[in-house]
């Protein structure tokens, strides 16, 4: 029951008598009880649910690979898991209450330092990759990963993973290794290749010189096998431009393999350039043939090399002047903007390609199956395809056997 008693006094202050009260709260204090056992039971389900998730965390812990830490905020070691026995050969004991110091190389120190101050600050995490000594002294790769540990909002502690990570260094040291290595190869072989050809170049110019004063000796000699000899110095002064234009080509390849390809973009206005490479190479044919281009666009600008776009431009002019020379038709040029980009059409009527080899023709040293008897390389469209895409372009090949071939070169458009 509650009482409850108040005093009665009369007007003079005087207690008079009491007045009492008496209620029944039976059912209340039973609540009350009720929620004091709820309440103790709910606290008791907590406890054991934290020690349950406690003891997870450590089984997990003690059983993982890697190396799992607590640290207080002065780094110092406050939990090491078992796994640093068979990692470092330490045991947790040996470690616990020290400092990261006593096993981090001291090469590695200062930038796990900064790492700890940068994780308060940011309050955040970090991954680094540092170097831990082992019991015996010697030093291995290790990847830690840490994180900051809230109790009530506040920054408490630090929760550390360690991974070795020492076989992926060594595979890492051999990839960089091979890498030089290749480099090297690389730059020796477009070294052999520049120094190759520029031996070469010497002796064809003089072979080349010689064929010709020998056709300029027979002129009016009146010798009888003239027509024979004319021929066959003809035949020498074709295999020479051959072997040079071969020679060329795989050096401008060797070079480019080797990044030594000087690539400088600027701002460009593509109409200009084709104009400038038809009328500079295109323009006095020796079968009277010339490029009909039509220009639907004044304002062509893209971001290129100007000297890898004219020598992909007069590639593509060169190959289809050189496939088409029975046709007697002019090659035609098309240049316009559509969907943000800038497209040049070459086309040619020509002898074509086989539909079975169009999809090998931008691969090294392929020539097409019906392109015996015409002089090339088989690299030029490779060449093409190479500098079109250094300069963010696309180049596309269509073409129908003994109708002729379509080449499309597409750059990306500068939009003032």
């Amino acid at each position: 029951m509650l009482l409850t008693v108040s005093l009665v006094r009369n007007s003079l202050g005087e207690i008079q008598h009491f007045v009492a009260q008496i209620i029944d709260i039976s059912e209340r204090k039973k609540m009350e009880e009720e929620n004091r056992l709820l309440i103790e039971e709910n606290n008791r389900n907590k406890a054991i649910e934290l020690n349950e998730v406690k003891n997870t965390y450590r089984l997990l812990a003690d059983n993982i690979i890697d190396i799992v830490c607590l640290h207080n905020l002065y780094t110092k070691f406050q939990y090491v898991s078992p796994s640093v026995k068979n990692l470092l050969g330490y045991t947790p004991e040996d470690l616990i209450g020290t400092l990261p110091e006593k096993i981090v190389h001291p090469d590695d120190l200062e930038k796990l330092k900064n790492k700890f101050i940068s994780i308060i600050s940011s309050k955040g995490s970090f991954s680094e990759q540092l170097r831990l000594r082992h019991v015996d002294g010697e030093y291995f790769w290790f990847e830690t990963n840490a994180t900051l540990v809230y109790e009530n909002g506040k920054p408490v502690s630090f929760q550390s993973s360690t991974r070795d990570i020492t076989q992926r260094k060594k595979a890492e040291q051999i990839i960089e290794d091979t890498l030089i290595q290749e480099r090297q190869l690389n730059e020796l072989r477009t070294n052999l290749v520049s120094t190759i050809s520029h031996e070469f170049r010497t002796p064809m110019t003089t072979i080349r010189t010689s064929a010709e004063l020998i056709t300029m000796y027979l002129e009016g000699s009146g010798y009888n096998f003239n027509s024979q000899i004319e021929k066959r110095v003809q035949t020498i002064t074709k295999e020479i431009d051959r072997i040079v234009e071969l020679m060329d080509a795989v050096l401008t390849i060797s070079k480019d393999d080797a990044g030594k390809t000087s690539f400088n973009p600027v701002y460009c206005n593509l109409k200009e350039i084709c104009i400038d490479v038809i009328e500079t190479s295109y323009t006095h044919l020796k079968d009277n043939r010339t490029v009909e281009a039509v220009y639907d666009v004044d304002d062509a600008v893209i971001f290129a090399d100007i000297n890898l776009i004219k020598y992909s431009l007069f590639n593509v002019l060169n190959n289809a002047f050189k496939y088409s020379q029975g046709s007697n038709k002019n090659v035609r040029l098309h240049l316009y903007n559509i969907d943000n980009k800038v497209v040049v059409e070459v086309i040619d009527f020509g002898i074509g390609i086989p539909e079975e080899d169009q999809s090998k023709l931008f691969n090294t040293f392929y020539r097409a199956s019906n392109s015996n008897g015409i002089q090339g390389t088989g690299l030029g469209l490779y060449i093409i395809k190479m500098f079109t895409k250094k300069n963010s372009g696309k180049v596309k090949l269509e073409s129908k056997l003994g109708v002729g071939t379509k080449v499309t070169l597409k750059f990306p458009l500068i939009i003032p």
